[in-house]
């Protein structure tokens, strides 16, 4: 003899779903903005008034609370689910088919291109020892935030380079003039860059002094 399940409690189990699934993917959203932990820490970021290590934890928890409701949810209303699935593919089977290989597509589709989205893009550069080295646009981190509140000097002290070394390495390798005590704002604003290309010229020159 089958138990029935009364339908409040189907109701609730969808109902925290929902909660649980705006909550897991609010937290994804926090986190992919988030910069790095050694970053945030610094900065001191928050998102919604939360840190980045409490979103962390709101997505971990409420991620594996989600889990448990899927497969709660998936039990109850199983038989009914294959009922369906077979009673659709006898009528149009021709759908079904095309929906799920829609599907697969999709799913393939958003792999890929989650890769080009996070995948790391090599570039060799010469240090000004005369050696090469690969970098990513991901390893060494500048944020805005970083921008308006650090000092060359502690760029450097952030990466543990060595300040007058990344002093030379910016006039020589990029012509930019600089000063270990002067905000990274005021050096970009200065040497007239925009924000995108004087980042990616910070982290290029982080890359070097360590390299070197």
């Amino acid at each position: 003899m089958k138990m029935k399940v009364p339908a409040w409690v189907k109701g609730v189990i969808d109902l925290l779903l929902i909660v649980v699934f705006i909550i897991v993917g609010l937290s994804g959203i926090a986190l992919y903005l988030a910069p790095s932990g050694k970053i945030a820490k610094m900065i001191g970021w928050t998102f919604l008034g939360l840190s980045r290590d409490t979103w962390i934890n709101l997505h971990v928890y409420f991620g594996l609370i989600m889990i448990g409701l899927v497969v709660v949810h998936i039990v109850l209303g199983f038989n009914r689910m294959v009922a369906m699935l077979k009673s659709a593919f006898k009528r149009e089977k021709a759908k079904v088919i095309g929906g799920l290989a829609v599907m697969t597509l999709v799913l393939i589709g958003g792999y890929f291109a989650f890769e080009k989205i996070t995948g790391k893009e090599g570039t060799i550069i010469k240090t000004t020892s005369g050696k090469y080295i690969t970098t990513d646009s991901t390893t060494i981190e500048i944020t805005g935030a970083m921008l308006k509140s650090f000092t060359l000097e502690q760029l450097a002290e952030a990466y543990n380079v060595d300040v007058q070394k990344l002093v030379e390495i910016l006039k020589t390798d990029y012509g930019i003039e600089a000063k270990p005590n002067e905000l990274l704002e005021t050096i970009e604003i200065n040497n007239g860059f925009n924000r995108r290309q004087f980042k990616e010229v910070l982290s290029e020159a982080v890359q070097k002094a360590k390299g070197d």
